[in-house]
């Protein structure tokens, strides 16, 4: 499975990159970010099902910062 989930320190840059991201016409859906993946969290994380490494990219490049990645299973 890759990576398709991008987790926050704060529900603010959750928000801003995933307002970001539908500028660039990627669909990033907010979600409460799995128990298991909650350290330090704010426990909200944009999960992206197209073109991750490009949004992760774009998150980086306008220096919104990340706790990190995950791959997660939500059909």
């Amino acid at each position: 499975m890759k990576n398709n989930l991008i987790m926050f320190s704060s529900v603010t840059h959750a928000i801003k990159s995933r307002d970001l991201l539908k500028k660039y016409g990627i669909d990033a859906r907010m979600i409460r970010t799995p128990i298991h993946l909650r350290n330090k969290s704010c426990g909200y994380s944009l999960l992206i099902t197209k073109d991750f490494e490009k949004s992760l990219e774009i998150i980086k490049k306008n220096n919104i910062g990340i706790l990190g990645v995950s791959a997660v299973d939500f059909r």
